[in-house]
């Protein structure tokens, strides 16, 4: 009965304007109060699929352009917990707006103003913000936990379960190899070889499901570092196999010419080909430049050789960088 007077009271667009001028003041020079307009009161939770019901929603426009939502409850009693389900409906509120077909992506959501009308015997005493409810945690906070590629490592500690993350993307052998590597270090950090016993064997588990190329999967491991040998090695294997592709059709392409310094010509063209390709997918294509500019200026099979052991075996950008200025 309460409810209902209250409503039909404030069911009126002027009483919205008093109330929002009285107890929401520094709103009123921004809203369009023409532009408002009562909006139906059904929330549906898109997890659960509960509705909930706020006892008022009003919208309005605001004079730059943007929207306002206004959510009001009527209550007669003092509820402790009344900034929690101010919480929860101002959230399935927003993320209805936020799942509409015409919200553009990228758009600051609405503004959002809840007012509590009280109308009971007694003092009110419950907090007004959810965080209030807590005594040491704030849950309208999240905290980001990024994925971390190995280069970027810390070496003086480790982020184990941001280098876990980073597993999780669509990484390439080499990618892949280092950030194995950099996992298998930050648990031997740890000391639980429990723990390692379990990455190891969910690892071997997700490197199959990958579809990398069976060299790199040969047997099981009880350890990543065994786990990163093993890869490691599969990756070494592959290198080499092909480098000698490459030589392959470097010199098929001297044979084609008929020239013996063509067949030279050729191994090396195909060597430096590879050799950029996986720089490249390693590093990233403004070292792969670097790189060939260095192979153009050295010439010789020596260099070849060392070039390739460098790539093979740096760990960063930088560590390459470093190494091939000493070639």
């Amino acid at each position: 009965m309460h409810d209902a007077f209250l409503k039909s009271v404030f069911a009126q667009r002027r009483m919205i304007e008093i109330l929002l001028a009285t107890h929401a003041p520094e709103w009123t020079s921004r809203i369009d109060f023409d532009s408002l307009r009562q909006e139906r009161t059904e929330l549906v939770s898109r997890k659960t699929l509960q509705a909930r019901h706020p006892d008022m929603i009003w919208t309005a426009d605001t004079l730059t352009g943007g929207r306002v939502i206004l959510l009001i409850e009527f209550q007669r009693t003092v509820d402790r917990l009344m900034a929690l389900r101010t919480t929860t409906y101002a959230s399935l509120t927003l993320e209805g707006i936020a799942a509409a077909d015409n919200f553009p992506t990228g758009d600051p959501l609405p503004e959002l103003i809840y007012l509590v009308l009280y109308h009971g015997d007694r003092p009110w005493t419950a907090p007004a913000r959810v965080a209030d409810l807590f005594q040491h945690s704030d849950p309208a906070r999240y905290r980001l936990v990024p994925w971390k590629a190995a280069e970027r490592e810390d070496r003086s500690g480790g982020d184990l379960a941001a280098l876990v993350l980073g597993l999780a993307r669509n990484l390439s052998p080499e990618e892949m190899a280092a950030q194995l590597s950099a996992l298998a270090a930050a648990l031997e950090r740890l000391g639980d070889p429990d723990l390692e016993r379990f990455m190891a064997g969910l690892v071997n588990t997700m490197l199959t499901l990958r579809k990398y190329p069976g060299s790199l999967l040969r047997g099981e491991t009880t350890t990543m570092a065994e786990t990163v040998d093993r890869f490691q090695q599969g990756l070494d294997e592959l290198f080499q196999l092909g480098l000698r592709r490459g030589e392959e059709r470097g010199l098929r392409r001297g044979e084609e010419l008929g020239l013996r310094a063509g067949k030279r010509e050729g191994r090396r063209q195909g060597q430096e080909l590879l050799l950029r390709h996986m720089t490249s997918r390693r590093f990233g294509e403004e070292t792969a430049r670097r790189l060939s500019a260095l192979l153009d200026e050295l010439p010789g099979e020596e260099v070849i050789e060392k070039v390739s052991a460098a790539v093979m075996e740096c760990a960063t950008r930088e560590d390459l960088i470093e190494r091939l200025s000493r070639i």
